[in-house]
């Protein structure tokens, strides 16, 4: 092969490099960047940090996704150093059709939230989101969870399978869905996208609210 067929053959690959990455932008990037309608806080949600903060900080996440995982565990640290001045919401958005458990883990996570330990199931099932996302039965898992927490483990398991907890889930995803919403985790600040590259960049954004 001569130098000429050889810098067409690198070139190529570049310009393959290029699209791919713009095509994945182009499909992982929702298509609007302010979402007014999403800026209140429901009777549903579950918030903390600063509550009464005019902040309003939306996070749409998928418990299956290990890019979530990550999010988590950097805003658990953030919080041991400092609380932002926001009102932190989670939105259940389950990425199902690339993550089968994602529906079983956010009912799991409702069904806490109804014997008050919403967010102490979320970090544990984040925490040992590699121990449950190939089961094929994740339920009895989440029971176990459950009874570590100290949960009525009966109850729970009710509240999982129940009408009440799907329809709470389900409303965030169609919310989500219906905004433009297209990858996890997304953060929506005061109606407007949070866009940032690193995890630095999102600390240094967060503790300058």
């Amino acid at each position: 092969m001569n130098n000429k067929n050889i810098l067409l053959g690198i070139g190529g690959v570049i310009i393959t490099f290029v699209l791919l990455f713009f095509a994945y932008k182009l499909t992982n990037t929702p298509v609007k960047t302010e979402f007014p309608e999403v800026n209140r806080i429901r009777s549903t949600d579950h918030v903390k940090w600063k509550k009464d903060s005019k902040n309003i900080l939306i996070e749409y996440s998928d418990l299956q996704c290990p890019a979530c995982k990550s999010y988590n565990s950097f805003l658990l640290e953030l919080e041991k150093e400092a609380t932002p001045n926001a009102a932190l919401v989670f939105r259940h958005y389950p990425l199902y059709q690339i993550h089968p458990n994602a529906f079983n883990a956010a009912y799991a996570a409702e069904a806490a939230s109804l014997q008050g330990k919403f967010w102490e199931m979320e970090s544990i099932l984040y925490e040992k989101q590699s121990d449950w996302a190939s089961l094929q039965n994740p339920n009895e898992f989440f029971v176990s969870v459950a009874k570590d927490l100290e949960l009525d483990e009966e109850q729970f398991s009710k509240d999982m399978s129940s009408k009440e907890v799907k329809e709470r889930v389900q409303i965030d995803l169609v919310e989500a869905e219906k905004i433009g919403i297209n990858s996890t985790p997304t953060f929506v600040l005061n109606g407007v996208l949070v866009n940032v590259a690193t995890f630095e960049e999102f600390k240094e954004f967060l503790m300058s609210l």
